[in-house]
C-alpha cells in the first residue's frame, strides 16, 4: 500500500510539474516584452531630445546669433514630447496587462 500511494503521489507531482512548465515558459516572454518596449522608448526619447536640440542650435545660428533661446525652447519641447511618449507606452502596457 505504501508503495502504490507514494507512486501515485510521484505521478501526481510529475503531472503538476509538467503542467507548470508551459506557464513558466510563457511568463518570461511576457515579462521581456515590456523591457524591450522601454529600451526602444529610451532610444526614441534620446533621439527626440538630441534632434530637437540640434534644431534649436541651427535656429539660433540662423535667426538669433549669440543667443540660445531657440536651443532652450526646442530642447524643452523635445523633453515634453519624449515624456508624452513614455507615459503613452506605460498606459498601453498597463492596459495590456489588465486585458490578460
Amino acid at each position: 500500500m505504501n508503495t502504490s500511494c507514494s507512486l501515485t503521489r510521484t505521478i501526481d507531482s510529475n503531472k503538476k510539474m509538467m503542467e507548470d512548465k508551459p506557464e513558466q515558459k510563457k511568463n518570461p516572454k511576457k515579462q521581456i516584452k515590456p523591457y524591450v518596449r522601454f529600451t526602444g522608448a529610451a532610444f526614441q526619447m534620446a533621439g527626440t531630445i538630441v534632434a530637437t536640440a540640434f534644431l534649436g542650435v541651427w535656429l539660433d545660428k540662423k535667426f538669433n546669433p549669440g543667443g540660445n533661446m531657440w536651443t532652450l525652447i526646442c530642447t524643452l519641447t523635445g523633453v515634453v514630447v519624449s515624456m508624452y511618449i513614455i507615459i503613452k507606452e506605460v498606459i498601453d502596457i498597463s492596459k495590456e496587462k489588465e486585458d490578460e
